[in-house]
């Protein structure tokens, strides 16, 4: 196990995640920027929460390869935010944490709004899983 309760594999998706998503925050400001990285640092966002959710998860039954058939509007706004809580004259540690804790929770909604291997195109009927707890309530 990690410093922070998760196993070593979650350790590594989450810092993934955090990367990932900072890589978006940036590509959308500056010179570089432009349609194409955008969209590729969009996919990458979605690619690294889906890894990252895969490593916390207790069941891993979704069509991961049906990712860009599935909203990302949320999980991108949270990217965004964490990109934006690290910065300014207002920025904290506590800040920071409560941003990745956002990612961390947005990107396992975001892996479960993704079909079931099963029953592709249906929706799954089981409420949400939520992080700290490893259990559906």
């Amino acid at each position: 196990m990690s410093s922070g309760g998760d196993s070593a594999a979650a350790g590594r998706a989450r810092q993934h995640l955090k990367i990932a998503a900072l890589g978006y925050y940036a590509s959308r400001h500056g010179m570089d920027a432009d349609e194409a990285r955008v969209k590729s640092a969009r996919d990458f966002v979605c690619q690294y929460a889906i890894q990252y959710a895969e490593s916390v998860m207790p069941v891993k039954n979704r069509r991961i390869d049906l990712y860009r058939q599935v909203s990302c509007e949320r999980l991108l706004d949270v990217a965004i935010a964490y990109g934006e809580c690290r910065h300014g004259n207002d920025a904290d540690v506590g800040m920071t944490r409560e941003g990745m804790a956002m990612l961390c929770q947005e990107a396992v909604n975001f892996y479960e709004s993704l079909p079931l291997k099963e029953e592709a195109g249906k929706r799954s009927g089981l409420p949400p899983f939520q992080l700290g707890t490893g259990v559906r309530p």
